[in-house]
């Protein structure tokens, strides 16, 4: 068990000696469990290194006392796990999203990345420290020595672009599998990566993994957009330049995560059904940058 009975009943407002049961949510080390006692629940999440842990709790914390709503509420806390609101939904990487669902996403997120927070990792560190400026090792995603010379100026241009896009706080690991969704409703688990970091970065990873149709990821970057008050035409564009960088990123960094996921079928799972929507939207365009299309011509042709 990720956490102390007797913490997690309190938060529940039950007495030391109810009764109650715990189902994992996961079989990988750090998945998150669910409290049932009688007609109350609770989700109790621990990340599996303690840096995470502590960067969950301090997240969620400085969120909640920012008013930010579309979160489950922090119940307690037990030793390094938090103890949350076990909110309605489901993930985009198991259930079609809902109506109005990823709109209130979203909304979120563009609300989320509008905060005066400043908690979380790499506060001290350059947006250049957050890309690197070294060629991206395109070798090991098969692509030949012809594909990679023919990328190597448009990616150094993407990343121009990209250190001058939005940075600020930033969920950073806004994939469908950390956003619950019911009908015109969106709640963001696992803050455990948040910091400071590329904000369109998080909209990319959203609309990529929730496997939408290019003309709709098109839309929702624009919806984004209005809520800050940004060009929705440019953000759009900018968004879906950074699914390129953000999503050959991810499919780099795919096999150490299944080593990771290994003996969890069903996280296994989730992360080879999030590679194959990657994979495939990046190669669609979402937008119209030169150097978005430069990068497509170079490895897709």
């Amino acid at each position: 068990m990720l956490a102390e009975p007797a913490d997690v009943l309190r938060a529940l407002g039950l007495p030391p000696a109810a009764p109650y049961t715990v189902e994992p949510l996961g079989e990988a080390a750090g998945s998150p469990e669910r409290w049932l006692a009688g007609d109350r629940s609770a989700i109790v999440r621990c990340p599996p290194t303690e840096e995470a842990a502590r960067n969950h709790q301090a997240v969620f914390e400085a969120l909640a006392q920012a008013g930010f709503a579309a979160m489950p509420r922090l119940l307690g806390f037990s030793g390094l796990a938090a103890i949350e609101e076990d909110v309605p939904g489901a993930s985009a990487l198991q259930v079609v999203p809902p109506p109005g669902a990823l709109e209130a996403a979203v909304t979120a997120l563009a609300a989320l990345h509008a905060l005066p927070v400043r908690e979380g990792l790499d506060w001290e560190k350059a947006p250049a420290d957050l890309l690197a400026g070294a060629p991206l090792p395109l070798f090991r995603l098969g692509f030949a020595a012809h594909e990679r010379e023919a990328a190597a100026a448009p990616l150094e241009a993407a990343r121009a672009e990209l250190l001058a896009s939005p940075f600020g706080f930033a969920h950073r690991a806004a994939t469908a599998a950390n956003v619950r969704l019911a009908p015109g409703r969106a709640w963001w688990v696992d803050f455990s990566a948040a910091g400071f970091g590329p904000q369109l970065f998080d909209l990319a990873a959203l609309l990529l993994t929730s496997g939408l149709e290019a003309p709709a990821r098109r839309v929702l970057a624009m919806g984004y957009a209005r809520v800050r008050a940004l060009d929705p035409d440019r953000t759009a564009d900018l968004a879906d330049l950074a699914g390129i960088w953000w999503g050959i990123d991810e499919l780099l960094g795919l096999p150490r995560r299944q080593v990771a996921a290994l003996g969890d079928d069903a996280a296994l799972a989730a992360l080879n059904l999030a590679a194959v929507r990657i994979e495939r939207g990046i190669r669609e365009p979402a937008g119209a940058h030169p150097a978005a299309a430069a990068i497509r011509r170079a490895l897709w042709g």
